[in-house]
């Protein structure tokens, strides 16, 4: 059985005068950010094999401050090719993960996160909000043969109280 664990990068700076990869995150979004690791942590009993973040600034953030919530003593991977709005292109990328990885966790972006949840999972939904989470399981052994899972849980910051 396979675990798919997404999380939306915290809301970012748009009035920075850099480039969209560079854009770090607002103070709301940190607070956000902390405020769905905090639920997660008192609400769910999560292990992840793995972590990976997208290379852009605002999805590295979000990371490292969910990491000393869920999980401290693991490695963020960065990957470059996790820096994409295509869901065709994120499909790919989780259909060649490590078949030893059951529970993976994912840091990235809009709109191929809010994309794959609807293709992969078996609830819809409009957009996955920043610092938002999903929870997709798999009735496989195998990244690549996934299909429609079961959307376990979805949690955005504005229903946590």
């Amino acid at each position: 059985m396979k675990n798919l664990f997404l999380m939306r990068h915290a809301k970012s700076k748009w009035n920075e005068n850099v480039s969209d990869q560079f854009r770090s995150i607002t103070e709301i979004g940190e607070f956000k950010t902390k405020k769905i690791a905090n639920y997660i942590h008192q609400n769910f009993e999560l292990k992840f094999d793995k972590i990976f973040s997208s290379k852009a600034v605002r999805a590295k953030e979000t990371s490292l401050l969910v990491k000393p919530i869920l999980f401290p003593n693991q490695t963020i991977h960065i990957e470059d090719d996790l820096y994409t709005f295509s869901h065709y292109l994120l499909d790919k990328w989780i259909r060649n993960l490590d078949n030893e990885l059951q529970n993976v966790l994912i840091f990235g972006h809009n709109p191929a996160f809010t994309d794959i949840t609807n293709q992969l999972g078996n609830d819809m939904i409009y957009n996955l909000s920043t610092s938002g989470f999903v929870w997709i399981q798999f009735d496989s052994d195998d990244w690549k043969s996934i299909q429609k899972g079961k959307t376990i849980k979805i949690i955005l910051p504005k229903e946590i109280k």
